[in-house]
C-alpha cells in the first residue's frame, strides 16, 4: 500500500474513533441530565410542582412523621350565616401521647346566643370520659374512644386528590403549600382550601373556606387546624377522680334498683 494510502486510512480511522467517543459522551451527558430533572421534581413520595400524583404516599408520609411521639393540634371553625353573622364557633385543643392514649381532647362550643358548652375529654384504657359543662351544669359520662389518631378532621385524601397548585418554600420548616378546590370535602360543599407540609411531608395546617347545609339553612364555614409534633405529653385533668367516682356510684345505683 502507498504511503499516502496508509496516511490517509489511519486518518480516516482516528475521525471515526474521535466521533464515537463524542457521540458516546452526549449519549451520557442527556441520560444524567434527564436523571436530575426527574430527581428535581420529585419533591416527595407522591407529589411533585405540578400536582399529587399519589396520596396514598403522601398519607404514609403523613403518618410515619408522628409515629411514636407526642403531638398537639387546634382548630377553630366558625360558622356564619348569609348575612355574615356568626351562628358557631368552635375551638378544640388535642395533647396525645405517642400512642394516641392516653390523651385530652377539651372542645368549646358557642352559639348566637351566650350558651356555652364546654366539652373535657379524656381518653385512656382504664374508663374514657367526658366532662360536659353547660352553662354551669356538669356532667360525666363515660366514652368508647380509647385512642386517637394524628389524622386532621377533614379527609385529608380527598384533599390531596383535588390540589391544584403545589408550591415550595426553600428554607423553611413548613416547605409545602397545596391548595385545591373541590366541591366536597368532608361535611363541607364548595371548598377551597390551602395545605401545609413540613419537610418530612407530615400536614403541619390547613385552612378552608366552604359551605354547609344544617337543617335545609346554607351556612359558610371558616377553619383553621395546626398541628404539630412534641414532647409534651397530656396530664390527668383535676376532675377526673370525682368524674369516675359520679359514673360508678351511677351504675351502683341502676344495678341495686
Amino acid at each position: 500500500m502507498p504511503d499516502s494510502t496508509r496516511a490517509h486510512t489511519v486518518t480516516l480511522l482516528v475521525v471515526l474513533i474521535v466521533m464515537t467517543a463524542g457521540c458516546g459522551g452526549l449519549v451520557d451527558d442527556r441520560t444524567d441530565s434527564t436523571t436530575n430533572d426527574a430527581n428535581e421534581s420529585e419533591l416527595l413520595p407522591g407529589l411533585t410542582e405540578e400536582g399529587v400524583t399519589d396520596r396514598y404516599l403522601l398519607l404514609s408520609a403523613h403518618h410515619d412523621a408522628f409515629d411514636h411521639k407526642s403531638y398537639r393540634n387546634s382548630r377553630e371553625t366558625v360558622t356564619r350565616d348569609e348575612t355574615g353573622t356568626v351562628v358557631e364557633r368552635e375551638t378544640q385543643t388535642v395533647v396525645a401521647a405517642p400512642t394516641g392514649s392516653p390523651a385530652r381532647v377539651e372542645r368549646t362550643v358557642s352559639g348566637n346566643g351566650t350558651e356555652t358548652v364546654i366539652y373535657d375529654h379524656w381518653i385512656d384504657p382504664e374508663l374514657p370520659i367526658v366532662r360536659t359543662n353547660e352553662s354551669g351544669t356538669v356532667t360525666y359520662t363515660p366514652d368508647s374512644t380509647r385512642a386517637i389518631e394524628p389524622a386532621p378532621p377533614i379527609p385529608l385524601e380527598e384533599a390531596y386528590d383535588a390540589v391544584e397548585t403545589v408550591t415550595v418554600e426553600n428554607g423553611s420548616d413548613e416547605r409545602y403549600r397545596l391548595e385545591g378546590h373541590t366541591d366536597r370535602l368532608g361535611r363541607y360543599e364548595n371548598v377551597s382550601f390551602t395545605l401545609t407540609l413540613a419537610e418530612d411531608g407530615h400536614l403541619t395546617a390547613y385552612t378552608l373556606e366552604g359551605e354547609l347545609t344544617t337543617d335545609g339553612d346554607r351556612h359558610f364555614v371558616t377553619e383553621e387546624f395546626t398541628q404539630e409534633i412534641t414532647a409534651v405529653e397530656p396530664t390527668e385533668p383535676a376532675w377526673l377522680e370525682e368524674g369516675r367516682d359520679e359514673i360508678e356510684e351511677r351504675a351502683n345505683s341502676s344495678t341495686a334498683g
